[in-house]
């Protein structure tokens, strides 16, 4: 491995970082979301005292877990695909054809999901926005605010990917898998 491509492995490496960190962070918002939905569960049937906060909550942080996790997924090459012909292709032939798919439909998209998100999200700060779903109504600008952040999230495994791409094309096999380590709790 010459100096040029084993950069780009290593600019690679260090842009995973952010999603496989973003990841194993992301896991502990399970905790809040399983507990209120086991306390509104257990307070509505047990007790036939349902809560007024736990249906925002579950769906704020699911909604969350759900955009943010994205990046990791991508990361972990675990989003579902199609490999009906791609499997039997080159590494080289996988490697142009991702590139280009990259290049021109998901770093834009992603791109616009970050700004259009953004704004979405700043809206909903300056003006207090709340849910009117519930009499709880809590503030909307928390869970607004991960749609740009999935996006940046998304956008820098997006480049990772890219330069991984780069490489297969140049030397015609994929960089080796690190072994990362698995999300515990």
């Amino acid at each position: 491995m010459n100096n040029n491509t084993s950069g780009l492995v290593a600019w690679a490496r260090r842009l995973d970082r952010v999603a496989i960190a973003s990841g194993h962070l992301l896991i502990w918002m399970l905790l809040p979301m399983v507990l209120a939905l086991t306390w509104e569960v257990a307070a509505r049937y047990l007790f036939n005292a349902p809560t007024i906060w736990a249906y925002d909550m579950t769906f704020m942080l699911y909604g969350s877990f759900f955009m943010l996790g994205c990046a990791y997924t991508l990361q972990r090459k675990a989003h579902v695909r199609t490999d009906s012909f791609y499997q039997d292709w080159s590494p080289r032939r996988q490697a142009v054809t991702d590139l280009v798919c990259y290049v021109l439909m998901f770093l834009p998209v992603v791109c616009v999901f970050m700004v259009w998100g953004w704004g979405y999200f700043w809206k909903a700060f300056q003006t207090s926005e709340t849910f009117v779903s519930s009499s709880w109504q809590p503030v909307t600008w928390p869970f607004k605010l991960s749609m740009p952040l999935a996006g940046a999230l998304l956008l820098v495994q997006g480049i990772s990917e890219c330069l991984k791409c780069a490489y297969a094309v140049r030397h015609g096999r994929w960089p080796e898998a690190v072994a990362l380590p698995e999300v515990s709790v």
